[in-house]
């Protein structure tokens, strides 16, 4: 009782919320200013200028382009490829999420690192990695 009590007060009371941010407004409301145009910059003006790109000849070229023989093997590849790695993916992330949860065990933090390490490199930077590894110019040859 004493418990809805409070809770009612204290989501009754105006100056709760009020008190609950100490910057002005007009802190706050240039803080969303500079997130919504960091978004815009590099989040919405990227990814319109790819599409502006793909559909500057038109949506039909754009639709013919997907029924190229080299789109359509990458897009059977592309769905080949998740259609094995989502459910191994299940069955060894339950397993080892289980076996991390459960158990003690010899190389638990190395297991655990692994895992995280996805995490803790950009996927930009794996890529970048794997071209200078495995291109045409990279440490392997051609």
């Amino acid at each position: 009782m004493a418990t809805t009590l409070a809770l009612r007060n204290f989501w009754s009371a105006p100056d709760k919320a009020a008190r609950a941010t100490t910057e002005s407004g007009w802190v706050r409301w240039s803080l969303i200013g500079v997130a919504v145009l960091f978004l815009g910059v590099f989040l919405f003006l990227p990814l319109a200028v790819v599409f502006a790109s793909a559909f500057a000849k038109g949506i039909s070229v754009y639709f013919a382009a997907l029924r190229e023989p080299d789109a359509l093997a990458a897009i059977r590849l592309t769905l080949i490829a998740a259609g094995v790695a989502v459910p191994m993916n299940l069955v060894f992330g339950i397993a080892a999420a289980w076996a991390i949860g459960k158990f003690d065990f010899f190389g638990k933090s190395f297991l655990v690192t692994l895992i995280d390490l996805p995490f803790s490199v950009s996927p930009v930077v794996s890529g970048l990695i794997y071209v200078l590894i495995f291109g045409l110019q990279g440490l392997l040859g051609p």
